[in-house]
């Protein structure tokens, strides 16, 4: 019996919701509603919550609609954050400024 390699192709989902929306995207959709109960902290100022909510509710719709050279928001922006916070080597030379 010949045994032939199958190529899998991981870089599409599958729009489950209406067929417009992955599990993915929706997730990140009920994160951003959720930002919604920043609203009922009582300590808080109204315009802090407010640009609170505003940032993170745009951050995470970026996260669930937007790509990047065929890669999500969300992929990209954990790129960044592991070229920001990985081992850096620093190089020291005497004499050379």
């Amino acid at each position: 019996m010949q045994i032939y390699k199958v190529p899998y192709n991981f870089n599409h989902e599958e729009k489950i919701f209406g067929g417009y929306l992955s599990i993915r995207q929706v997730i990140y959709l009920i994160l951003g509603a959720s930002m919604l109960s920043i609203f009922f902290i009582p300590m808080i100022n109204v315009i802090i919550k407010s640009i609170v909510f505003l940032l993170l509710a745009s951050m995470f719709i970026v996260f669930a609609f937007v790509k990047i050279d065929e890669t999500n928001g969300d992929k990209y922006f954990i790129y960044i954050l592991n070229f920001l916070f990985r081992k850096k080597k620093y190089i020291l030379q005497k004499g050379k400024i």
